[in-house]
């Protein structure tokens, strides 16, 4: 009633008034280019983990510790500025490219810098709450409406690494109290670090600073600044000038730095050029994985990173893939201590190991892609390699008083062993390969192609605390849900996990790659 007397008293102006009255969609606010395309990659590639509207609840967050970061609530870990205050444009874009090193949140490097730069606005929109009035109030925009958008702190330059500074950080590790987070060795396992919650509430371990990736980088500059501004929504406070001196951070910066052990440490680098280059042999592909040919092919090394917490991740492995023309081999390696073949008890898990080729040529969700980028997986299994070798575990070792039921006419099998007589692949005791061929259309859609269609072999080897895993395949394949590959065509997208047995790696549980770009040479 009241905008339709204003068009009445206004003459020209209200025609104007009435007619965006009349067409909403002439009425409605343009939305800036940057902000569409943001949009378009969050819903993509963010949405599923940290949800459409930025709450942290996305249906894959029930499977990942520590949980995706919550936007609406303006609390940002990783930040070149004072504590209290938003992060920059530069800090969020940092985060989305490079990710966060130890944590299920992966580089995006293989995005154009133009698409990581319209996420970041997209992500600025979600950082919003709810005002008074219940009006939707954006955090951004508020801090540039009262001024206290701040610029990043100022690191100064680092001096010599010395034995001095190395000895002032040790004192002033104790001074501050950082063992009893830290603790002593500084492997994170201080006296009250089972209690520590962020502001949400959940559990957060502190950093290991021997073994675990550091999240914002471990660049001196990098540690310089997480202590001087802490980082929000943690307990973990930061350290301002007027409480520890820019000499005194940096021995702080020194000491912790001293405590890494580099034989077994994570990386927190997770961005590389993404290209995975197969070269092209004359004759023989190694068709096994110890094959000394492999010695002479350049390896690629591949970081990976922890949807959950592991107490020894794997950081990384090494590939190597040649292909003949007709045929790709491609060897996966990566150090695990521990063999876990096929389980037996229902607390046991095994060691495995998978390639995600995605189908449309883009890029998808990186976990098993989405309806409009299906996925071609190949996973290796090391009970199924048991199985093929003869050497599965014997069921009757493990439980010595164990019932077997019998059945009691060999016609009546189908009526007991119900899945293998409908062809079901994991249920079969009739296996071909070691590794299965499945398809997915997103989260927790994985589905075994039927046995007519796996044609991946595999096989794998454990030795020296080392796996070695080889899958080959025709380059062309008949079957609509598998990966095209060509000598000299486009680069097919590709991505890597693993699974660890000894850690109870299952399902989502594991460490996994971004994705990369598999280039055949012609």
């Amino acid at each position: 009633m009241h905008l339709m007397s204003a068009v009445f008293k206004t003459g020209g102006l209200g025609a104007l008034v009435l007619a965006l009255c009349l067409n909403p969609a002439a009425a409605a606010p343009t939305e800036p280019d940057s902000l569409t395309s943001g949009r378009r990659v969050y819903g993509q590639h963010c949405a599923a983990c940290h949800g459409a509207e930025g709450n942290g609840n996305g249906p894959a967050a029930v499977w990942l510790f520590p949980k995706p970061r919550d936007f609406s609530a303006g609390l940002y870990k990783i930040r070149s500025t004072p504590s209290g205050f938003l992060p920059t444009d530069e800090d969020l874009y940092r985060s989305i490219r490079d990710g966060l090193g130890g944590s299920s949140m992966p580089s995006f490097s293989y995005l154009a810098e133009a698409e990581l730069r319209d996420v970041v606005q997209y992500v600025k929109h979600l950082t919003a709450t709810i005002g008074a009035d219940g009006t939707r109030v954006n955090l951004f925009d508020q801090a540039r409406a009262d001024g206290t958008l701040p610029e990043p702190i100022t690191v100064p330059p680092e001096p010599p690494l010395t034995f001095a500074s190395i000895t002032r950080g040790r004192e002033l590790y104790g001074q501050l109290q950082c063992q009893s987070c830290h603790g002593e060795t500084g492997a994170g396992d201080g006296f009250s670090a089972p209690t520590l919650k962020d502001s949400f509430g959940v559990p957060i371990p502190p950093r290991d600073f021997n073994t675990g990736a550091f999240r914002g980088g471990s660049t001196g500059p990098d540690l310089y600044t997480r202590i001087a501004v802490g980082l929000g929504g943690t307990p973990m406070v930061a350290y301002p000038d007027e409480v520890l001196l820019p000499e005194d951070r940096w021995s702080l910066v020194h000491f912790i730095q001293s405590l890494r052990r580099k034989d077994i440490e994570v990386s927190d680098i997770l961005s590389s050029d993404g290209r995975l280059m197969v070269s092209r042999v004359e004759g023989e592909l190694p068709d096994q994985p110890t094959d000394p040919a492999w010695e002479r092919i350049e390896s690629a090394r591949i970081p990976l990173n922890p949807l959950w917490p592991e107490p020894y991740p794997i950081p990384g492995m090494a590939v190597r893939a040649v292909h003949d023309g007709k045929r790709i081999a491609i060897l996966l390696q990566w150090r695990d201590e521990v063999f876990d073949g096929a389980p037996i008890r229902v607390q046991d898990f095994q060691d495995a190991a998978a390639l995600q080729f995605s189908l449309s040529g883009r890029t998808p969700f990186i976990a098993m892609g989405d309806p409009a980028n299906p996925v071609n997986m190949w996973q290796w299994k090391a009970g199924w390699q048991q199985e093929l070798d003869g050497q599965r575990p014997d069921v009757e070792l493990t439980y010595a008083s164990l019932h077997v039921d019998l059945y009691p006419e060999p016609g009546q099998h189908a009526l007991y062993r119900t899945a293998e007589t409908a062809g079901n692949l994991l249920a079969t005791t009739t296996l071909k390969s070691s590794v299965e061929d499945a398809n997915a259309t997103g989260f927790g859609t994985m589905t075994s192609q039927p046995p007519r269609a796996q044609n991946v072999g595999g096989r794998g080897v454990w030795r020296d605390n080392f796996w070695s895993v080889l899958f080959l395949r025709e380059l062309q394949s008949k079957d609509d849900g598998d990966v095209q590959l060509k000598p000299g065509g486009e680069p097919v997208p590709v991505a890597f996990a693993v699974w660890n047995g000894a850690q109870r790696d299952r399902n989502g549980r594991k460490v996994i790659s971004n994705w990369h770009q598999l280039i055949l040479a012609e």
